[in-house]
């Protein structure tokens, strides 16, 4: 079919479906929208009970394969063929591009996740429903194979929205036509997503009353309880009738002739009504004549933009590196057992290196049994000391004597990290349990203040660190004293402790660094963005070598940075006074620890 065909199809699908346009919207029904609960297969979805993107991307094959008797196929058939150009679609020489990068794995998980879920969640439906899913003579070229699926994937990981709370992530015609920009976008997607999670009804339904009596009876309890008797609900219905009986008698009716020879529309207000419910494309700003419009998908680092939506840009404010959390370990121990030299300076290696394992441990099961309450989420946070805030912090609790910030939040932050009872994180790898999490270096070379907290909790002399232990108020008092010292006097352990951490955050860096070297080099962001230029044709090597160069940049700028602070703490002696400011109420505290 042409490209003149497919659109005409379309448009005709979006002038059939009534989908409205305005100067200022796009009113889009949720009628219009295929999700899990609008398929022609929801009742299977519902009672299979799938989590993820497989069901809605079961529901959108099963569409595609009842072409034209698909209510969507003017809106399906428009789809690109091929799906979204991904990385999980390139050559094994192509994603080699990624090596040393945070695509790298990233890549190469999306693949296996895919793959386990097609194998796992959607051929069991399949073969238990050979009557609903014609899988054809050959299930591997069939509507339903896995090369299907995966393209079908793709193109909902690049445009499905968050509709509501009834049909949860779903394709949304016309919305999924804009591309991104980061900044000063023109449109932006909105929807009531307050509505009944039982059948989708944006007013009251019968699930709201039914919940609604179910709660009442329950705050009654069993002594309180009445129910309600038929007659008692005849009697009230009666009541009604007769109010709205009263009603009528009391209102002049309208003449209908002279209405109609006005002009009124006698649907218009039925007609608004059932468009209530929608999703609107709604624009911010002017536009000129032959301009694109553009939507933003998101404060996204580049990794998940190549990876959900197959693009990426340079000098994008949310890239971030990572940094495992057994890295972390390892630079902690050998700090240690370099400061413990000086301690000890008859001891062997291995003798610095256990006692350093024995020092750190009780510190790192510290931090851990307490980070929900020295690094409290957003959600959390109320039920913390006073009132904490997870919404910036001067570089006083966790970094240098001037004003940067630190921190930044990443989605990619979800991984559980376990301990088994007697081991923690600092000794030998049997006593590691789990898997590594990752701690994060954001756009500007700052570590997370997640791991800046950690740091200073592993690296507080042993009789401030005894008073963390005695009464968690102690350490809480310590950071909060850490976020107001900007100016302040250096006494000799503040100097020590920040000394040993900036030196760990260099070392990580440092490390990270070589991931990124070919062949022993480490080629400069000019050599990088020279050979970017030569393959500028090549979208997939053009896209690789943007994730690389702001990342690099990244590592370049954290090595200056804690490098610098290093060279300052090695050279610093203490003051005895200071510029001192005024403490900030706690109440009016604003700080991310």
């Amino acid at each position: 079919m042409s490209a003149q065909k497919k659109l005409d199809l379309l448009l005709q699908w979006f002038n059939d479906n009534k989908i409205e346009i305005s100067k200022k919207t796009r009113l889009i029904p949720k009628e219009c929208i295929l999700s899990i609960k609008t398929s022609g297969i929801a009742n299977i979805l519902d009672e299979a009970n799938l989590e993820g993107g497989c069901p809605l991307a079961l529901a959108v094959l099963y569409e595609i394969a009842q072409k034209e008797q698909s209510p969507w196929y003017g809106y399906l058939q428009a789809l690109p063929d091929q799906g979204e150009d991904l990385p999980i679609f390139w050559s094994e020489e192509e994603k080699a591009l990624f090596d040393g990068t945070e695509m790298e794995s990233a890549v190469r998980n999306d693949l296996g996740d895919l793959e386990e879920d097609y194998a796992e969640l959607i051929i069991p439906l399949l073969e238990e429903h050979p009557y609903i899913f014609d899988r054809g003579v050959d299930p591997e070229q069939g509507p339903y194979s896995f090369d299907k699926f995966l393209k079908i994937s793709t193109l909902i990981s690049s445009r499905a929205f968050e509709v509501d709370a009834y049909h949860e992530n779903a394709l949304v015609p016309f919305a999924d036509i804009f591309n991104h920009r980061g900044e000063n976008e023109h449109v932006h997607f909105e929807t009531e997503f307050e509505v009944c999670d039982a059948c989708g009804a944006l007013e009251y339904c019968e699930h709201q009353f039914l919940q609604y009596m179910d709660d009442s009876d329950a705050e009654e309890g069993e002594e309180g309880e009445e129910e309600w008797e038929d007659e008692d609900v005849e009697d009230m219905s009666d009541a009604k009738e007769e109010d709205d009986d009263d009603e009528e008698m009391d209102t002049e009716l309208p003449d209908l002739e002279e209405l109609e020879a006005a002009g009124v529309d006698f649907y218009e207000e039925e007609k608004e009504e059932d468009k209530k419910d929608t999703c609107d494309m709604v624009l911010d700003r002017d536009v000129k004549k032959g301009e694109e419009v553009f939507n933003t998908y998101g404060e996204h680092p580049n990794i998940n933009l190549l990876s959900k939506y197959g693009f990426c840009y340079d000098d994008n404010k949310n890239d971030y590196i990572s940094i495992s959390e057994d890295t972390i370990v390892d630079c902690v121990l050998a700090v240690y057992a370099e400061n413990l030299k000086e301690e000890k300076p008859k001891a062997s290696e291995e003798e610095l290196e256990k006692l350093a394992v024995e020092k750190t441990r009780p510190r790192w099961e510290f931090f851990l049994e307490n980070e929900h309450i020295l690094c409290p989420s957003e959600e959390g946070e109320e039920e913390q000391r006073d009132d904490y805030e997870d919404d910036g912090c001067q570089d006083g609790c966790c970094g240098p004597d001037d004003d940067h910030e630190h921190g930044h939040h990443h989605e990619d932050e979800e991984e559980e990290h376990e301990h088994d009872e007697g081991g923690g994180c600092c000794g030998d790898e049997d006593d590691k349990a789990g898997k590594s999490r990752p701690y994060f270096v954001n756009y500007e070379g700052l570590f997370e203040d997640k791991l800046m907290c950690l740091l200073h909790v592993m690296f507080v002399s042993e009789a401030k660190f005894a008073k963390f232990v005695e009464d968690m108020n102690n350490a809480l008092d310590y950071f909060e004293e850490l976020a107001n010292s900007q100016g302040e006097k250096k006494t000799k352990a503040m100097i020590d402790t920040k000394r040993s951490i900036y030196q760990v955050c260099r070392a990580l860096v440092e490390i990270r660094r070589m991931d990124y070297l070919e062949n022993g080099e480490w080629k400069t962001i000019e050599q990088e963005v020279q050979e970017r230029e030569k393959v500028a044709d090549n979208k997939r090597k053009y896209y690789a070598f943007t994730c690389r160069i702001s990342e690099k940049k990244i590592i370049e700028k954290a090595i200056q940075y804690y490098g610098d602070l290093v060279k300052e703490y090695t050279s610093a002696t203490p003051t005895s006074s200071g510029n001192k400011k005024k403490p900030v109420s706690k109440k009016n505290k604003k700080m991310k620890l």
